[in-house]
């Protein structure tokens, strides 16, 4: 009996852990912008990171979440990121760019150190 408990929990702690990673962390349009990038500009980008969750079998409706920003020009559709959004957005973007090149030079050495 006791085991089968402890099985639960650990299912449960798993999916606890897959919705906080989930949970949105950034709006599209400000990540962007630090990357030189306005949000009509990496419309490319964004399809392709949603087309790597969808590969991936992700959820793209939870990690990518349309919203709207209100502004001095009106309402302004924009995207709330996962974290794992993200990090698609940044390596789908044009490494031409100084900015992208550098992000994803980052994301490179937060996993690996060389």
């Amino acid at each position: 009996m006791l085991q089968s408990i402890d099985y639960l929990d650990e299912i449960l702690e798993q999916q606890h852990r897959a919705a906080r990673e989930m949970e949105p962390v950034f709006y599209a349009s400000e990540l962007l912008e630090a990357l030189g990038y306005r949000l009509s500009e990496a419309a490319g980008a964004l399809d392709r990171a949603m087309q790597a969750c969808a590969a991936l079998h992700i959820p793209v409706e939870l990690n990518f979440r349309r919203t709207y920003c209100c502004n001095t020009a009106g309402m302004e559709a924009d995207w709330l990121l996962s974290g794992l959004a993200g990090y698609f957005l940044v390596v789908n973007c044009d490494p031409r760019h100084p900015a992208v090149a550098r992000a994803q030079l980052h994301l490179l050495r937060k996993r690996y150190s060389f």
